[in-house]
């Protein structure tokens, strides 16, 4: 952003104070990046809105105590057990039936929902005592779990070219319902819903506008010079007017025409294909959903493919200001070196004919991984702030002694500085369980506490074996 909140702009001319007022030292004992650093862990409660950042992630391999004893947080910080039963991997939240005063939790259960004796794909947390009951069964690897603007939730599958998204009307009495997932049918039509006009495959991200219009991105790693996982953008056929709807009949997502996006416009164009995964470009489509997104994509001309999108929020402080951004992780690797990043797009309005929905997709970076910060997964942007919360779904030292847990970071807004990155990130929180992973963190509307789900803790000694625990993060200040 090129505008911060008053306390939060003295916080970082002071920084800059205390970075380079000091007296010059040699070149070869000054580091200003790591003065930089330090700076904003000095001055994190003004800047983050919490004291004391996590120093350094955990390293401990396994953890069988409570939830809130198997992370670490900043300080001034503090964590709350909601549920310890919630299913064994639990991944996205959406709050019900909103964000400043939810009373459920709808989480999406990331297992084969498709086997015999398979729990429960979609489950309700009733948030004053922590209760869990089955709405959902028969999803394949549940990921992505939205509440719409017009009031129903929508969850998918992050299953490969098949992968479905559904729609869920009135989610607090949906009890037990059975889908099967291959034919796009469910045992309570009137209730639950496969949307077959958004396509199939392999969903994480996903962005609703109030009009029915939705972002999402393809968890699809690229293979054998074939690009990875696209972005996609879908338009309703009947753009939602507002309001609540009260049948699935009524919803925006009924149908509609995909697109996808594809960067590079000089000569054109022809710079577009491997090496333009940022800049400006176009909604190629639509395309056929006759088969996987992916597939469609490729026979339409080729699209701007990115290692394993993941999760996508909207920017809420760009949205304030009248700018469509939404931002996204790509995973990467870290095995091989390939720590992840985090994009954020902007699609800006055109009067020329010639650009699908009349927008002009435009790609920067935004956080570039490092083998700290490494391959991103969820995140979610403060309220109120503009600051980016990111999840790390990375190799922890359960499975490679040279690696550290996964963490939580915090990272600032991109102010008036030249570049369009974040101006710096801290670490929020670190899991002291190895096989563990941080997965569907959700703001309340206040923007002074998250859910966040400890996904498929260690088992051996747990209260409640096979089970997520979901806490309560709460503590943050918010600069007014």
């Amino acid at each position: 952003m090129d505008t911060c909140l008053r306390d939060v702009c003295a916080a970082a001319a002071l920084s800059a104070v205390a970075v380079f007022s000091t007296p010059a030292l040699s070149h070869s004992a000054e580091d200003v990046g790591v003065r930089v650093e330090d700076s904003l862990q000095r001055f994190s409660r003004a800047l983050f809105g919490f004291g004391n950042p996590v120093a350094e992630s955990a390293n401990t391999p396994t953890n069988t105590k409570p939830g809130d004893l198997a992370v670490e947080v900043a300080g001034d910080l503090r964590v709350r057990v909601i549920s310890s039963k919630v299913g064994e991997n639990a991944d996205m939240i959406a709050l019900w039936p909103d964000d400043a005063n939810p009373t459920h939790a709808i989480i999406c259960n990331e297992i084969n929902g498709t086997a015999a004796g398979a729990a429960a794909s979609v489950q309700r947390v009733r948030l004053s005592d922590g209760q869990v009951e089955d709405m959902v069964f028969g999803l394949q690897s549940c990921d992505p779990a939205r509440r719409t603007p017009w009031g129903t939730v929508i969850v998918a599958e992050e299953a490969g070219p098949v992968g479905r998204l559904w729609e869920i009307l009135d989610p607090l009495n949906v009890n037990g319902v059975v889908v099967n997932r291959a034919a796009g049918t469910s045992s309570d039509p009137d209730h639950v819903v496969a949307r077959t006009a958004l396509g199939q495959l392999s969903y994480e991200g996903i962005v609703l506008l109030p009009n029915g219009t939705t972002y999402y991105g393809d968890e699809l790693r690229p293979a054998d010079g074939k690009p990875g996982g696209g972005i996609y953008k879908f338009v309703p056929g009947r753009p939602h007017g507002g309001g609540p709807i009260d049948s699935l009949s009524q919803s925006p997502l009924v149908d509609g025409l995909v697109y996808v996006m594809r960067l590079g416009l000089r000569s054109g164009p022809m710079d577009f294909g491997q090496g333009t995964n940022t800049g400006a470009g176009r909604w190629i489509g639509p395309l056929s959903t006759a088969t996987d997104l992916a597939t469609s994509a490729l026979a339409a001309g080729g699209y701007t493919g990115y290692y394993r999108p993941e999760d996508m929020e909207m920017d809420p402080i760009a949205a304030q200001n009248g700018v469509l951004r939404v931002c996204w992780t790509n995973t990467g690797n870290d095995t091989f070196e390939q720590w992840g990043e985090v994009m954020c797009m902007q699609d800006e309005p055109t009067s020329e004919a010639d650009f699908n929905t009349r927008t002009i997709p435009v790609v920067t970076p935004f956080i570039i991984g490092d083998p700290h910060l490494r391959m991103p997964d969820n995140l979610a942007f403060q309220p109120h702030t503009g600051i980016l919360y990111v999840l790390m779904d990375a190799t922890t030292s359960a499975e490679d002694p040279d690696f550290t847990n996964d963490d939580v970071w915090a990272c600032l807004p991109d102010g008036a500085d030249r570049d369009t990155l974040s101006d710096g990130c801290v670490r929020v929180m670190t899991l002291k369980d190895g096989n563990a992973e941080f997965t569907g963190i959700q703001f309340l509307a206040d923007g002074k506490s998250f859910l966040i789900h400890l996904q498929h803790r260690t088992q051996d000694g747990r209260a409640v074996p096979h089970t997520t625990d979901m806490l309560l993060v709460s503590g943050l200040q918010i600069s007014k």
